[in-house]
Formats: C-alpha cells, sequence, structure tokens
C-alpha cells in the first residue's frame, strides 16, 4: 500500500469500536462495570447504573472518572475481568490481521491504545484473534493516564520515537480519542458512520483503512 504524499511511518488504533463492533460484549462490559462500581462503593446496582452514567458523560471515560469516586484503577479491572468473557460476544475477525501485515508489509510501526487495562486489551485482541506480536506498541491505563489525556499519546510517541505528525490515529469518538491526537499535531481517522469534529478522513469500517488512506495528503 502506497502512502501518496504522506510522511507517516505508524498507525495507531484505538481498539473497542474502532477494530470491531460487538452489541452483545458493549452490553456484557457495561453490566461488568456497574456490578464492579456496585460491589466497591457498596451501592445497589441501580444506584451504580446512575453512577455510570454521569462519569461517561462528564469524562467520557470510566477509566479517568474512576478517580472521581476514589476507586482504585488497578482494583477495578482486577475485578471487572472477573466478570468478561471477550470470546463469547466478540467474533475473530482475521482480516484485522491481514490488515496489520500489510500496513508492517508497507513499512508502518503498528500500534493499539485503549483506555481498559493490559489484561483486559490482550483479552480482547485474542477474541479478535490479533497476536501481540504485530504490535509495535500497546499502550493501556495501566501504561498512561486514559484519554482524553494526553499521556497515553505521549507515551506512544516516546516508544515509537516519532514526531506526532509521523502517526495517523484511528478512532471512533472524536472528542474522547481523535481530538487529543489532532491537537497533539497527529493526523487522524473517525471509524464511524456518523461524521463528527474534525478528522482528517472519516470511514465506516477500519477494514477501509487502505484503500481510504490514499485520500490523505500532507500539507
Amino acid at each position: 500500500m502506497e502512502l501518496l504524499g504522506l510522511k507517516i511511518k505508524a498507525i495507531v488504533f484505538d481498539i473497542d469500536g474502532t477494530l470491531y463492533k460487538s452489541e452483545t460484549y458493549v452490553k456484557q462490559l457495561i453490566k461488568g462495570i456497574c456490578q464492579t462500581i456496585s460491589e466497591l462503593l457498596s451501592i445497589p446496582y441501580e444506584e451504580a447504573e446512575q453512577v455510570f452514567q454521569e462519569l461517561r458523560s462528564e469524562f467520557g471515560s470510566i477509566s479517568l472518572g474512576l478517580r472521581k469516586l476514589g476507586i482504585d484503577r488497578s482494583r477495578f479491572y482486577q475485578l471487572l475481568i472477573e466478570k468478561l468473557d471477550p470470546k463469547k460476544a466478540i467474533r475473530p475477525r482475521p482480516e484485522l490481521t491481514t490488515l496489520f501485515k500489510q500496513l508492517k508489509d508497507a513499512g508502518l510501526k503498528i500500534g493499539c491504545h485503549t483506555n481498559s487495562s493490559r489484561r483486559l486489551a490482550e483479552m480482547v485482541l485474542e477474541a479478535l484473534g490479533i497476536e501481540l506480536r504485530l504490535l509495535d506498541v500497546l499502550v493501556t491505563c495501566d501504561d498512561a493516564e486514559p484519554k482524553p489525556l494526553p499521556d497515553g499519546y505521549l507515551k506512544i510517541l516516546e516508544e515509537l520515537r516519532l514526531e506526532p505528525q509521523e502517526v495517523l490515529y484511528v478512532g471512533d469518538r472524536w472528542r474522547v480519542e481523535l481530538e487529543p491526537a489532532r491537537k497533539l499535531g497527529m493526523k487522524t481517522v473517525l471509524v464511524s458512520s456518523k461524521p463528527e469534529g474534525e478528522p482528517d478522513l472519516v470511514i465506516g469500517d477500519v477494514l477501509e483503512l487502505p484503500e481510504k488512506i490514499k485520500s490523505l495528503k500532507d500539507p
């Protein structure tokens, strides 16, 4: 794949909602999050559901909002993982392995960036059939403060030894994922059926990237 006129040396993907879509897993995840909040705060499940909605609205990220609740992030994910089984809700996507290999064959570095814990990210990637060896970098909330804070993006740049303008960031949420990347100087791709914000490119499925990316140009 030829990146016409681009100086891109790496493509970094958000995981949930970007590499796959699964309403079943979303429901499983939300239920697990609310159960975990209920358990850690000793409140009824219905009240935990309200707390979940408030955190998502205020922070755009449950991982980031945990601090407001006084909940230790590591303990939260330790308990949450016990309630989840991504393989029961997420189908393998061998096309993603083909995509990653195609990008790597083009000389690009590949990374993933998620607000979940490293273990949960590994479980989801395993469900998708993606081997960790294909990734040059994986940054989770175990490694840096969650999106939309810049810490994770800066960690990625540090590990890849690249400048922001050399990285293309692919995600499914503008405010929480792509806007912070754009502010740092990265090019951005929104994976969504509903365009929002100011991404450099909008695609409906991440598998469209090899073809659609050709429309991107450096100024």
